[in-house]
């Protein structure tokens, strides 16, 4: 469904859409279960032949994180497989703030398609 959903105590505490890796370039976020291992706020992210950067940063396994995306227009629905990310969580802004101020560091994430 191309959404994010963060539980507090088996409730639905926050839900809003984002955009993953782009499928048809090869670049799916990988699924899974994974600890958030860091959080850097006003960073910037390094890849081959791209400099981004993002707010806020939650990471989730070896480079692959949840960010903020300002540079994108709309989320969810099938944006991921023509226009999809390096393999991150692309989310709007306010949300990726949101979300960034009450995570923690070793907070579970699930990843799936």
């Amino acid at each position: 469904a191309q959404q994010l959903t963060y539980y507090v105590d088996g409730q639905i505490n926050m839900q809003f859409p984002v955009v993953t890796g782009n499928t048809n370039r090869g670049r799916g976020t990988l699924s899974g279960v994974y600890n958030i291992y860091n959080k850097r706020h006003d960073t910037i992210l390094r890849g081959e032949n791209y400099a981004s950067f993002v707010h806020f940063w939650l990471g989730v396994h070896k480079g692959v994180g949840i960010h903020d995306a300002n540079w994108r227009d709309e989320f969810g629905g099938e944006i991921y497989k023509n226009d999809g990310s390096h393999g991150c969580i692309n989310c709007p802004s306010d949300e990726a703030e949101t979300l960034w101020n009450i995570a923690e560091v070793g907070t579970p994430t699930i990843l799936f398609y």
